[in-house]
């Protein structure tokens, strides 16, 4: 009986551990309307589209997470994330370059599945950065 549970435990483990997953830029093909107005407001913000990001008491451990990254203006929002679940998207306020696969990394740690993220580089360029596995 003992063995059965401890297999159990490694399967239900195995199956939420990061498999090395990677970003790639795009252009600006995949942002949305919205995120891109988010952006023309902000342009030092980064936004990830996060398929699943429904409920907002759900979601604090996406900002628990990203929080610890470096790069993040933590005077802005809280801890400088915003999460938005009508839109599902996670803002970051950076104060400087941000490393995406980090961020996928850590959005993936809570448990949601991040589709992509917008932002504008220093040439003011609309960016959009796929996450792939």
């Amino acid at each position: 009986m003992k063995t059965i549970l401890v297999i159990l435990t490694l399967m239900f483990f195995t199956t939420f551990s990061y498999s090395g997953v990677h970003s790639i830029e795009k252009g600006e093909e995949g942002c949305e309307e919205r995120m891109i107005e988010l952006l023309n407001e902000n342009p030092d913000y980064v936004i990830a589209h996060v398929k699943g990001l429904v409920c907002s008491s759900c979601a604090i451990g996406i900002r628990v997470k990203l929080s610890k990254i470096n790069g993040l203006d933590k005077d802005i929002f809280t801890k400088g994330i915003r999460l938005d679940t009508s839109n599902q998207y996670v803002t970051l306020a950076a104060k400087e370059k941000l490393d995406f696969d980090l961020i996928f990394e850590k959005i993936c740690d809570a448990g949601y599945e991040p589709i992509h993220l917008c932002y504008y580089d220093e040439n003011h360029n609309l960016k959009n950065v796929d996450f792939i596995n």
